[in-house]
């Protein structure tokens, strides 16, 4: 349901939890991107200064009560924005959200409904998710017939009528890989745009190896949803 009028313009949605650190530069980076409604960060239950930060640096802050994941938080998000672009962007991108702006320019040509954004190859960052990356390419190839190479950036733009045709976005990691096939599966054309793009990457302790796991399993089971779905 429309709870706000349609806007010629590009809507940010940024989901946060943490990100006190970063997030100041990432909203600021994005300030002067060309036609900018809005900037809405919604921060899910975050134990830090992530909203007031956000706040003060221009965004629309809608703060969630309680960590609800990333799924949850696009979903509280999105029916506040007034674009007819979305762009959906994660916390940490610091000073590197100025290339949010090339994931525009395809919508602008006519030549996507949904843009995804690649990040460059870093030699000795591989980030440790090898293996969710390839899952989510062979789930995808396998339900839709498309190869991706960023299957799980959460950097994307996508018009306003094909966001709200994929709606209520999947719960938890696995929410990239269900938006892109269920665009697919809808007829959106999708597109990948190589950027410089650039955040936080996950390294070898057990906290990051337990997100790895819950990020793996989450996929997984995105992906046996999506299969059923299609019978």
């Amino acid at each position: 349901m429309e709870t706000t009028p349609i806007t010629a313009g590009v809507s940010v949605v940024i989901a946060a939890y943490n990100e006190a650190d970063r997030i100041d530069q990432t909203i600021r980076a994005i300030r002067d991107l060309p036609d900018l409604l809005e900037i809405i960060v919604v921060d899910d239950g975050s134990a830090d200064e992530t909203a007031p930060i956000a706040g003060a640096a221009g965004a629309q802050v809608i703060k969630l009560g309680c960590n609800r994941g990333k799924g949850q938080a696009l979903n509280a998000g999105i029916p506040n924005v007034r674009g007819d672009v979305i762009l959906l962007l994660d916390a940490d991108l610091a000073a590197s959200a100025v290339e949010a702006g090339k994931l525009l320019e395809p919508l602008g040509r006519d030549e996507a409904d949904l843009v995804i954004a690649g990040f460059p190859i870093v030699p000795g960052r591989g980030g440790g998710m090898g293996l969710v990356v390839r899952l989510a390419r062979w789930g995808i190839k396998r339900l839709t017939g498309e190869s991706l190479q960023w299957p799980l950036s959460g950097q994307r733009a996508i018009r306003r009528k094909t966001l709200q045709s994929l709606l209520p976005l999947e719960k938890g990691f696995g929410v990239e890989v269900a938006m892109t096939i269920e665009a697919l599966r809808k007829g959106a054309r999708v597109v990948e745009v190589k950027t410089g793009m650039d955040h936080r990457v996950t390294e070898r302790s057990w906290r990051d190896r337990s997100h790895r796991a819950r990020q793996l399993y989450d996929v997984a089971v995105t992906l046996l949803r999506c299969a059923v779905r299609s019978r």
